[in-house]
C-alpha cells in the first residue's frame, strides 16, 4: 500500500507531502489544475522517464518519494536477487539534479532505473488515458490477454527464445554469404599458398645463399689470397725463415740480457701465431670451391626467393614466411565453413524447435483462456451499464514472431442487432473506457496488484454508468488500493477518501496544492462538481445524498 508520497520542485508542485490510505482514493479539481501531475510524479518515482524541463526551479533538485508498505507482498525475491536491504516500509526515490542528472534509490541503495522499474511494476498499476487508445492496438490486446490469462512470464520466455533464434538465423545467413563469396577466391588462395610451400622457405635463408653465392663468384681471388699468405709465411722468402735467423742470434745472449730475453720469448709467439696462420691459410685453399653447377643453384634459388618477394610485394624472406601463414590460415578458415555452417544449422534448428514448442503450448493455453475471459469481460461491461455487450476475442494463428504464433483482435458491440466488430470500429470513447475497466479490473484480480491507479478512466461516461462505474472501483477498493483521477461527482461520492487540486497564481508564479477533505469538505466539492461555479443549495442536498449512499 501506498502510504506517503513527497513531492519538491516538481512542475507546478513546489512542495508537498501526501498520506495515503487504504480503498479507494479520487482526486478531483477544475480542468488544468494539474491533476495529472500527480500521476506523473507517481510514474516518474517508480522510473518513468525524466528531463530537465520537470523542474519547477532549474536550479534545483527535484525529489519524488513514496513511501509503501510492503510487509505482506511477495517482492522478497526481489530485493534478495539486487542485494538490497528489504523494510516492511519502503521508501523509493527519485532525484533529478540541474543539468539532466537523474538517481534513483530504493530505501536509500542507489539503483539502476531498470531496477526502479521492475520492483514498481510489482507494486503499482498506473492506467494513463492514452493506454485507452492502445486498447484498439492488437499487439496490446494479446498482452492483456496473456496478463488475465497469468502466462505473461512464459511469453518473455518465448520472446527471448525468438532473439535466440533469429540471431541464429542471421549468424547463418551471414556464413552461407561467407562461404559463397569465400569459394570464389578460394582456389586462388590456395594457388598461392601451394606456391609459397612448395619453396619451402626458411627463416635466414636469403642471407646465407647471398653469401654463399658471393664467396662462390670470387673463389680465384681467394685462392690466390691463400696462397700469399701461405708463400709470405712459410716460403724460401718468407717471415718464418726470417724469424729463425734472428731467433738465433738472440738465442746467444738471451742468457746474460734480460730485455733480449723477453724479446726472443715474444718473437717465438709470433713465429707460433704466423705458422698456425701459414697451416690454416693451406688447409682453407683446399676446401675453396668452384663449381658453376652449385652457383647455378645457388642463383636460381635466390632469383626464387626475390621474384616471390616481388610478387607478393614484401621485401624479405620473413616476410613470404609470415603470408604464408596468413594464407593457410585464411583457407583453413574457408575450409572449415562447411563445418561451421552444419553446426550452426543444427543449433538453428534446436533453437526452432523449442520456440516451436512452447509458442504452441502459450497457444493452446490462450486458446482455452480467451473465451472464458471473453465471458467475465461481458459480466462486468453488463455492470457497467451495457446490458447488450458482446465481447469476444478473435483468435487465429499465423507466422512466428517475438510474442508467439497468435494473432488476436478483441470485437465488441453494445447493441443487440450488431454482430461484434474490432473496437476501434465500433466503440466509443465511453466504450472504450469500460471495456479498459473491465480489463483492468480483472488484471488487478489476476496478477494481485496492490495498487492501481487511474487517470480518467471514467472518460465519456455520465449518469447511471458513472454510478456504476464508481461503484466496481469501490468494489476494487475493497480488496486492493485505487487511485482515480475523475470528474464526475457520482464516482467521486463512492471514494474512501478525497484530494481535490488546486491552481493559484503569485505574480507570474503558478502553484498547484493538493489537500484531502474532510467530509463536509467534500459536499462542498462534490456539489461543485454537479452545479459548475455558482453553487446552489440543491446541488449541496444532492451531495449529501450521494455521500450518505456510499
Amino acid at each position: 500500500m501506498l502510504t506517503r508520497i513527497t513531492i519538491s520542485n516538481y512542475l507546478l508542485i513546489e512542495s508537498l507531502e501526501l498520506a495515503w490510505a487504504e480503498g479507494l482514493t479520487t482526486i478531483t479539481g477544475e480542468t488544468g489544475s494539474g491533476k495529472s501531475i500527480l500521476i506523473g510524479a507517481l510514474e516518474l518515482a517508480m522510473g518513468g522517464r525524466a528531463d530537465a524541463g520537470l523542474l519547477r526551479d532549474p536550479s534545483k533538485r527535484c525529489v519524488i518519494e513514496l513511501e509503501l508498505d510492503v510487509s505482506d507482498l511477495p517482492v522478497t525475491d526481489w530485493f534478495t536477487a539486487n542485494e538490497i536491504p528489504q523494510e516492511s516500509l519502503t521508501i523509493l526515490r527519485r532525484q533529478l539534479d540541474p543539468g539532466g542528472r537523474s538517481r534513483a534509490f530504493v530505501n536509500d541503495t542507489p539503483v539502476r532505473l531498470e531496477q526502479l522499474r521492475e520492483l514498481g511494476s510489482r507494486l503499482v498499476h498506473v492506467h494513463s488515458q492514452h493506454q485507452t487508445l492502445l486498447l484498439n492496438d492488437a499487439r496490446f490486446q494479446l498482452g492483456l490477454v496473456d496478463q488475465l490469462a497469468g502466462h505473461a512470464a512464459e511469453v518473455d520466455d518465448l520472446s527471448r527464445k525468438f532473439r535466440s533464434w533469429r540471431e541464429l538465423q542471421a549468424e547463418l545467413l551471414g556464413l552461407r554469404d561467407e562461404e559463397q563469396r569465400a569459394q570464389a577466391e578460394l582456389d586462388f588462395l590456395r594457388f598461392q599458398r601451394t606456391e609459397l610451400e612448395e619453396a619451402g622457405l626458411k627463416e635466414g635463408e636469403q642471407g646465407a645463399i647471398e653469401a654463399d653465392l658471393q664467396r662462390a663468384e670470387h673463389a680465384g681471388e681467394r685462392l690466390e689470397a691463400y696462397g700469399a699468405v701461405e708463400e709470405g709465411v712459410a716460403g724460401d722468402r718468407g717471415a718464418l725463415g726470417a724469424l729463425t735467423k734472428v731467433k738465433a742470434l738472440l738465442a746467444k745472449v738471451a742468457g746474460v740480457d734480460p730485455m733480449i730475453a723477453s724479446m726472443l720469448e715474444r718473437i717465438n709467439s709470433c713465429a707460433i701465431e704466423l705458422k698456425d696462420i701459414g697451416a690454416e691459410a693451406s688447409l682453407a685453399a683446399v676446401n675453396v670451391e668452384s663449381d658453376p653447377a652449385r652457383m647455378d643453384l645457388l642463383r636460381g634459388r635466390l632469383d626464387l626467393l626475390l621474384r616471390l618477394q616481388q610478387k607478393h610485394r614484401v621485401r624479405t624472406t620473413e616476410e613470404l614466411i609470415e603470408l604464408l601463414g596468413s594464407l593457410q590460415a585464411r583457407t583453413q578458415h574457408m575450409g572449415s565453413l562447411n563445418d561451421r555452417i552444419a553446426a550452426l544449422q543444427e543449433q538453428e534448428n534446436a533453437s526452432a524447435s523449442e520456440y516451436d514448442q512452447l509458442a504452441k503450448r502459450i497457444s493452446k493455453a490462450r486458446t482455452k483462456a480467451v473465451k472464458p475471459l471473453a465471458n467475465k469481460v461481458e459480466a462486468i461491461l453488463q455492470q457497467l451499464g451495457m446490458p447488450h455487450a458482446v465481447f469476444q476475442f478473435d483468435h487465429r494463428t499465423g507466422e512466428p514472431g517475438p510474442f508467439g504464433i497468435d494473432h488476436i483482435r478483441a470485437l465488441f458491440t453494445a447493441n443487440k442487432d450488431r454482430a461484434p466488430a474490432p473496437l476501434d470500429k465500433v466503440a466509443s470513447g465511453g466504450e472504450l473506457s469500460r471495456v479498459m475497466l473491465s480489463l483492468i479490473s480483472l488484471a488487478a484480480g489476476s496478477k494481485d496488484l496492490p495498487i492501481v491507479v487511474f487517470d480518467e478512466i471514467d472518460a465519456g461516461v455520465s449518469g447511471e454508468v458513472a454510478d456504476r462505474v464508481g461503484s466496481l472501483l469501490a468494489a476494487m477498493g475493497k480488496e486492493r488500493q485505487v487511485i482515480t483521477i475523475t470528474h464526475l461527482p457520482q464516482i467521486a461520492s463512492k471514494a474512501a477518501h478525497h484530494l481535490e487540486v488546486s491552481k493559484t497564481s503569485e505574480g507570474e508564479r503558478v502553484r498547484t496544492h493538493i489537500a484531502p477533505l474532510d467530509h463536509e469538505q467534500r459536499v462542498q466539492a462534490i456539489a461543485r462538481m454537479l452545479s459548475g461555479r455558482k453553487l446552489t443549495a440543491e446541488a449541496v442536498d444532492n451531495a449529501r445524498v450521494l455521500l450518505s449512499q456510499q
